[in-house]
């Protein structure tokens, strides 16, 4: 049973996806806290940070549910970098740092 367990680790952990680096997920964490100090920051260096832009976020949730995006943010989630968006049947997660779609739930 060890082994098995041993042997799906690298699995859970490839799946999600990129994440952001340690300093980075601090100052998300510290600036979330700081409620109206911070947010322009905080958006730009979101922005700075990601490698697809909203554009290709669109593009992949296009080609994974054939439907037109209705609603898109770039925000964090712990130490993801994600889009949320919503299409007329789907809520989606996608990672902003390598574009892996990391949760696609009916509405």
């Amino acid at each position: 049973m060890k082994i098995f367990i041993l042997w799906m680790i690298p699995f859970v952990l490839f799946a999600s996806g990129q994440t952001m680096s340690v300093l980075d997920t601090l100052y998300f964490n510290k600036a979330d806290k700081q409620l109206f100090k911070l947010k322009y920051q905080q958006k730009a260096r979101m922005n700075q940070l990601s490698n697809i832009d909203k554009e290709e976020a669109r593009a992949i949730i296009k080609e994974s549910t054939q439907q037109e995006t209705q609603g898109i943010k770039l925000t964090t989630s712990g130490k993801y970098l994600i889009y949320r968006a919503s299409t007329k049947d789907y809520n989606l997660v996608i990672n902003a740092l390598d574009g892996t779609l990391m949760q696609k739930e009916p509405k």
